[in-house]
């Protein structure tokens, strides 16, 4: 049965824990048209600034630091171009290696990575809750998660089948796009708070 509603794509995310390229197999061969695509995109950036909100509510502030939280628009621009922009970077330098898939496939990788390690991410304010320790090491979890899971998304987006220069190759595209992404956004005078501490 084809997945239509939001809830019918969890249990793929699951799945996808432990069978990402399987998984991945499954969201590829699901016909949407690009403007769906689009928008799945933008339910997902939704769903993170929702999740945003609610880890900066429920996460405690260690003593002696003081924290600016992220203006709503310059959030929605950062994740924006994060999405649209990674997916045009997965396509672009899968292609320049010799692989195969296209941007609409791209664009639907990017958007189920982003969902999948969106659900992963809400254990950390829980743990937050009961050990600001304990939360630091679920942080690095799912940082490990999101490494598995896009190094396998993007081999089996491209045919890919050598895990070391996939991942090589992530790590490299990622630095440069986070370089790019922080000259476009002061381009565009968008700034991000910094932490501070006293």
């Amino acid at each position: 049965m084809t997945p239509k509603r939001l809830f019918d794509f969890l249990p793929l995310a699951v799945q996808s824990l432990t069978q990402p390229r399987a998984t991945l197999r499954q969201i590829l061969a699901i016909p949407f048209e690009r403007s769906e695509i689009i928008l799945a995109a933008w339910l997902v950036i939704v769903l993170n600034l929702a999740f945003s909100t609610l880890f900066e509510i429920l996460a405690p502030v260690p003593n002696g630091s003081s924290t600016t939280a992220v203006p709503l628009g310059t959030s929605v621009v950062v994740l924006a171009l994060t999405m649209f922009g990674g997916a045009f970077v997965m396509y672009r330098v899968g292609r320049a290696f010799g692989g195969t898939g296209s941007f609409n496939d791209s664009l639907k990788t990017i958007t189920w990575l982003n969902f999948v390690v969106l659900l992963v991410q809400i254990a950390i304010p829980i743990v937050s809750l009961l050990s600001a320790e304990a939360s630091g090491l679920v942080i690095l979890l799912v940082f490990v998660i999101a490494m598995v899971q896009i190094t396998a998304m993007v081999m089996e987006l491209h045919g890919f089948t050598k895990v070391v220069p996939v991942l090589l190759g992530i790590i490299g595209a990622q630095l440069v796009f986070g370089a790019l992404l922080l000259v476009v956004l002061g381009m565009m005078g968008v700034t991000v708070p910094m932490e501070s501490v006293n």
